[in-house]
């Protein structure tokens, strides 16, 4: 009985407790840090973080502009850009599980080990603690507001609701992406407390001001006008903008919900991840079945209808064939109705202390194992370096991303990189020099070049969905 207590919390937090948990945290997320650039979009926020630049995509629209300078302000501090980033998610990780558990608490009266320690164990959010990115940090706020918003349903006072209008206007400047999950919350609050919307208004122009004065405000206006087409109609992955039915796009989130966030058996993978499905499937059933009386004390239907509304956003305009991080702000959810089945499970299995103890370890496990991954290079940070080896005049055909990733930070200059337009311009006004190698991710058909290798690039895509299998082609001339 000893050990169920301490699963359940009760000989956990107590002394030293909160301490405990930081240093595990910068621990964990510090020595897990990668030293390379998985993505194109790690890059332009590394890259604001020596020069913040929205107009040149350093980061790319809307900016980030509170996360920005907290990176500019912790990279002067380290001098050191993968660590800055590592330092931020590691942070963010202790505010999440440490407000996650006291949420927790508000319903169960007790702490639960098993709840922090799936939250401290869920491969995607140690992932993404360790990349040049806001989102982990953008869902410490939204955990933190979800938290002054139960202290409101509670007890209605005039210090939550202007500490929830500061943290909602910070999430702005940090991710605004996430604005559409406190939509509800917006209306609950705004009509019931002045409070809020002087707070959120103040907070906002402290920002904003700056980030407008720095970029310019007609520059801003015609920024957002053209990103805002661009993400909903052309290249953002939205109901719009992207191929596949609604249909698709649904399956396709609650796979990476399943896969991506849980570590759930799919072709190919190991097959730790079978158990692992196995023993979460059981979890979840029992939590199904778990009393909802424990959940008299809040409005219940303000909350479902955030995770509604948030849902519906990603479901519809937001990039889910690439990027899961989006469903980020689903993990302590998730975590939450898991750990309910785990706190049922106690009471009525005879062998809890070993089923508990086996979804912990074999979810650890899987965890480790992608974190590991995620320090090798990914597919496009790998053909950089293979680039930057090159000694002859070489030329790069690609696309636009990838070019924009690959001439953006430590260039060869024997290296030159070309839209497929511009070098089939360049080809019939004949200015290739003689012996100029040409390497190109995509088939091209150039006259008097001919193929003479392909080489494969691969990481997984389970720690990241993005280009995770590149191709590059050599053609020389004959």
């Amino acid at each position: 009985m000893k050990f169920l207590k301490l699963l359940s919390g009760s000989l956990f937090f107590k002394n030293n407790s909160i301490l405990i948990l930081l240093l595990l945290c910068f621990a964990s997320r510090i020595s897990s840090t990668i030293y390379y650039f998985e993505d194109i979009d790690s890059l332009r926020f590394a890259l604001a973080a020596y020069n913040f630049d929205v107009l040149n995509s350093r980061p790319h629209f809307p900016g980030y502009p509170i996360f920005c300078f907290l990176s500019q302000l912790i990279l002067i501090i380290t001098d050191n850009i993968a660590l800055t980033f590592s330092l931020i998610g590691s942070i963010s990780t202790f505010i999440i599980i440490y407000y996650c558990d006291k949420i927790w608490q508000f319903y169960f009266q007790k702490q639960s080990l098993f709840f922090i320690a799936i939250l401290f164990f869920n491969p995607f959010m140690w992932l993404m603690s360790n990349r040049y990115m806001p989102d982990l940090f953008a869902l410490s706020l939204l955990v933190l507001g979800i938290y002054h918003l139960i202290k409101i349903l509670k007890k209605p006072k005039k210090n939550n609701n202007i500490i929830l209008g500061i943290i909602i206007s910070i999430l702005c400047g940090v991710r605004i992406s996430y604005i559409p999950f406190f939509i509800p919350i917006i209306f609950f609050v705004t009509t019931n407390s002045i409070f809020f919307i002087i707070s959120f208004i103040i907070t906002t122009l402290i920002w904003l001001t700056p980030f407008i004065y720095i970029t310019g405000i007609y520059e801003m206006i015609e920024l957002f006008k053209n990103d805002s087409y661009g993400h909903f109609y052309e290249w953002g992955g939205t109901i719009i903008s992207s191929d596949g039915s609604i249909i698709h796009r649904f399956l396709q989130i609650f796979n990476f919900i399943f896969t991506d966030i849980f570590s759930f058996w799919s072709n190919n993978r190991h097959w730790s991840t079978i158990i692992n499905s196995f023993l979460i499937i059981i979890a979840i059933i029992f939590s199904l079945k778990f009393s909802h009386t424990k959940f008299k004390k809040v409005n219940l239907k303000l909350l479902s209808s955030c995770f509604l509304v948030y849902f519906i956003w990603v479901l519809m305009f937001q990039n889910i064939q690439y990027k899961p991080r989006h469903l980020l702000p689903f993990i302590p959810l998730c975590c939450f109705i898991i750990s309910m089945g785990i706190n049922s499970i106690q009471k009525k299995m005879r062998y809890a202390i070993l089923f508990s103890i086996s979804l912990l370890t074999i979810h650890a496990f899987i965890t480790i194992n992608i974190v590991y991954q995620h320090k090798h290079m990914s597919a496009i940070s790998q053909i950089h370096n293979y680039l930057q080896q090159q000694k002859n005049n070489t030329i790069v055909v690609s696309d636009n991303l990838k070019l924009f990733y690959w001439k953006s930070h430590f260039n060869n200059k024997n290296i030159k990189y070309y839209s497929i337009d511009r070098f089939n311009q360049l080809l019939k006004e004949n200015k290739i020099s003689d012996g100029t190698i040409v390497y190109s991710t995509m088939l091209i058909n150039p006259n008097n070049y001919r193929k003479t290798n392909s080489y494969n690039f691969y990481h997984n895509p389970y720690v990241n969905r993005l280009w995770s299998s590149l191709t590059l082609n050599k053609y020389e001339k004959y």
